[in-house]
């Protein structure tokens, strides 16, 4: 039996590649995004995202938090509507600016 069940069901092979974690909270769903160490070799992705409803997976999101926190020994910093706001437009803002590299690299390519 695995010291982190609820982790484990939810695909994470193996937990000790776990670097941090960051939980999102929207209307409709909550995300909960696991990054992981850089792989030496292998195809491991650097991240995975999960998302939960808000209507009944809520037990399975706390206890996935329960168990990265217990993990990494953390606690999750509480977060303020603005400053979550200010994290998600500065996430967005990276995810955009790469995006534009690639479409550049593959334009140039052509």
């Amino acid at each position: 039996m695995s010291e982190f069940p609820t982790l484990t069901a939810m695909g994470i092979k193996d937990v000790r590649d776990i670097a941090r974690f960051t939980v999102r909270h929207a209307s409709s769903e909550d995300e909960l995004k696991v990054y992981f160490h850089p792989a030496q070799e292998g195809c491991q992705p650097a991240s995975l995202k999960f998302a939960f409803s808000l209507q009944g997976e809520k037990t399975v999101l706390g206890q996935a938090l329960s168990e990265l926190n217990r993990l990494l020994g953390e606690t999750p910093p509480a977060t303020d509507a603005k400053t979550a706001i200010v994290e998600n437009l500065a996430s967005l803002e990276q995810v955009m600016h790469a995006k534009m590299e690639e479409i550049r690299r593959r334009l140039a390519s052509l």
